[in-house]
């Protein structure tokens, strides 16, 4: 129906249940990371910990940029100082924006690069654009979100669940 938002995996639990196997056997060398609901709380600038265990895990294995549609400078610069990563804000994923910065530092091709996020129309759709391999997994809060989010993110979800 929309095979721009098929993924190339799907995680029926949060960002660490991606496993580094499964990377390793897409020959993944780079990773875009969506930043919030995927590894952190949106506005917390903070990582709880599985998610710091699972990201020290895969910074010993991948080059990893986190590319966010969040536009608060104050706030971007907090996150860089937490997580010791690129970060690029004001991404406008699904579009074109920020993709070629994260490009320029992972230096390498995009068959080798995967993006993880929890939105089918942002992060599953941007790497289909750009013919990365991508991974969605649920958000990490959506449980708690303003319910105008929470009913998109559950239309958006049906869409990838009828393909």
């Amino acid at each position: 129906m929309f095979p721009f938002l098929k993924p190339t995996l799907i995680y029926e639990g949060d960002v660490t249940r991606v496993r580094l196997q499964d990377l390793k056997n897409l020959n993944v060398e780079g990773l875009i990371i969506d930043l919030d609901n995927t590894i952190m709380a949106p506005k917390s600038a903070r990582l709880d910990a599985p998610v710091q265990l699972w990201l020290d895990v895969m910074k010993k294995h991948f080059k990893i940029v986190i590319l966010t549609n969040n536009n608060k400078a104050f706030y971007l610069e907090t996150v860089r100082q937490v997580i010791d990563l690129p970060v690029i804000g004001f991404a406008k994923k699904p579009w074109a924006f920020g993709v070629h910065e994260a490009l320029r530092i992972l230096d390498m091709s995009n068959d080798k690069i995967a993006v993880i996020g929890d939105r089918p129309l942002t992060d599953t759709w941007l790497g289909q654009r750009f013919g990365f391999k991508t991974i969605l997994v649920r958000a990490l809060t959506a449980h708690i979100e303003p319910k105008w989010k929470f009913f998109l993110r559950k239309l958006e979800w049906s869409f990838v669940k009828k393909m």
